[in-house]
């Protein structure tokens, strides 16, 4: 089938112009605020009425690129024990279909159950957010419904998971799609939590004034304290995709919704050609690196100069061993402590440079987030 990329858009039509160069087959996005709330914090991504919406999908469609809406918050604050809830997401989705969406993004059984009964004509992708760790978690997703099932990030160096689910998925008649370039942390303890935040932010019922998501602030801390999280980071290099062809995987998707269009098109080329000669971190999203100290330097804080340093790091692509990623095969980080393995540790040696210097070279006192900040990240240091 070849390959087909599914790339977040921030509705600029040039976007789309310039990705139909390339084998980029769906494109997802949503309003700002909604009312289910989706995968991404309201004021990170932009602004769009229904009609630029419509004039968006319209030039995708012309294009013959679909579009997927993303619904994808994991939780709806109790709304859904309300009738006006139902009444209102019924209106929702049948305005969204009239704007000429080919399908949805959902993270919850609820959701995908409800979607799957009233608009069958819709395609529908289990979100990451759904956070499918197991064969029976994708299995059952597939007797809900599912068209297209995300794996959770942590599963992509597990291919053994991978196997099995590719044969499930070829057995059941849906698709298997991994995220290429998200920056989570490796078991992060801050996920699920940061998930919820995200649904919370971007739902209409959001609190009004924020605009930093502060578990931001734990995953910088961790990178900052140790630089080996960056490999151990779930991204998929273009170098290696070929790995995920062979078990079956060709749907990939790319995390973009809140990046200008050059950095989207410089992405979706790099991930086309299989080939990227620079800093790494330039195609995945790393907001470790970019929005958080940018908030910090934002509010002036005194700690601002410990995160400036996550602004100078270097992964250079072009220097990982050419089979690096086939000791995932054979060593499964499920059940082995990164304290113990340590291969990640040598790797990220042999990669990043930080303000230039070998890691090395770079030693730095370990730092606690400032939750004490957290209030600040509001206008007036109040939510309203």
């Amino acid at each position: 089938m070849g390959m087909r990329l599914v790339v977040g858009t921030n509705f600029d039509d040039r976007l789309i112009e310039e990705a139909s160069k390339y084998p980029v087959r769906y494109i997802y996005g949503s309003h700002r605020a909604t009312l289910t709330g989706h995968g991404r914090v309201s004021f990170v991504v932009p602004d769009v009425s229904d009609e630029r919406l419509r004039d968006h999908i319209s030039l995708a469609h012309s294009k013959g690129i679909k579009f997927l809406y993303a619904m994808n918050s994991p939780s709806y604050g109790g709304l859904e024990y309300s009738e006006a809830f139902w009444s209102r997401l019924k209106g929702e989705v049948e305005k969204l279909v009239n704007l000429g969406i080919d399908g949805v993004i959902v993270a919850t059984p609820l959701l995908l159950q409800y979607i799957k009964r009233e608009y069958p004509e819709l395609e529908v992708s289990v979100s990451s957010f759904a956070r499918i760790t197991n064969i029976r978690e994708f299995e059952n997703y597939i007797d809900l419904g599912a068209d297209t099932i995300i794996m959770h990030e942590d599963n992509n160096r597990n291919f053994k998971l991978l196997e099995s689910v590719v044969r499930l998925a070829r057995e059941r008649g849906v698709d298997v799609e991994i995220i290429l370039n998200n920056s989570c942390l490796w078991g992060c303890p801050y996920r699920r939590h940061h998930d919820v935040e995200t649904g919370e932010l971007s739902r209409e019922t959001s609190p009004k004034g924020v605009w930093f998501e502060y578990p931001l602030l734990f995953c910088a801390t961790d990178v900052r304290n140790d630089f080996a999280n960056i490999i151990r980071m779930r991204w998929v290099r273009p170098e290696d995709l070929h790995y995920y062809e062979r078990i079956g995987i060709d749907r990939f998707k790319i995390a973009s919704r809140n990046k200008k269009t050059e950095w989207i098109i410089r992405v979706i080329k790099a991930y086309s050609e299989k080939k990227y000669e620079g800093n790494l971190l330039d195609i995945v999203s790393y907001p470790q690196g970019r929005a958080t100290p940018s908030a910090l330097a934002k509010l002036g804080a005194e700690e601002a100069r410990e995160y400036e340093i996550l602004t100078k790091v270097y992964v250079d692509n072009t220097k990982f061993p050419p089979k690096w990623l086939e000791f995932f095969m054979t060593n499964p980080c499920e059940v082995r402590s990164c304290q113990e393995c340590r291969y990640c540790d040598t790797i990220a040696e042999k990669v990043i440079t930080i303000d230039g210097k070998p890691l090395s070279e770079v030693k730095l006192p370990r730092i606690r987030a400032p939750i004490h900040l957290i209030p600040r990240f509001s206008s007036n240091g109040e939510v309203h």
